[in-house]
């Protein structure tokens, strides 16, 4: 899977919204936490705790602990966005409404799919006494190369 391009200036903010949340917090802006974003953002689209702790112990000395409760804060400040996209590990990704998941039920494989419209008509709905702050949306299917292969046999 490809890795995401996250410019400079989105960089910055980034870690600007997380400072902000730390310190909302009360909590300590340590070095690892910022690595911990930083290496986020050189993941691949989806990514799981296990690869990016592999990714982070060679630079740095942190407990799989740490980055775990990093991405769980990284999660609560709508830094990243935390999936279930099967039903045994959950997967994570910059936060941003304007996509779909295309999820093959025989292989596993996701698929985004990145258009404008998504996020502009969801922000359209209006939902009685509920706010929304995030959505995510997964279609669930057999892809293209799973029904090549059923074809074949």
């Amino acid at each position: 899977m490809k890795k995401k391009h996250v410019d400079q200036s989105l960089r910055d903010h980034l870690k600007e919204t997380f400072a902000v949340y730390i310190k909302s917090k009360k909590m300590r802006q340590t070095p690892e936490r910022f690595a911990i974003l930083d290496k986020t953002l050189e993941q691949k689209v989806h990514f799981d705790i296990d690869e990016l702790y592999k990714n982070i112990e060679a630079d740095y000395h942190v407990s799989r602990s740490t980055v775990y409760n990093t991405v769980e804060l990284l999660c609560e400040c709508n830094i990243l966005r935390k999936h279930y996209l099967n039903e045994t590990q959950a997967v994570y990704e910059l936060a941003d409404d304007r996509h779909l998941h295309l999820i093959c039920l025989k292989c596993g494989a996701v698929k985004e799919v990145h258009d404008e419209k998504v996020g502009e008509y969801l922000s359209t709905l209006k939902f009685r006494g509920f706010h929304p702050t995030s959505s995510t949306t997964n279609i669930y299917g057999i892809c293209s190369a799973c029904s090549r292969k059923r074809k074949k046999t």
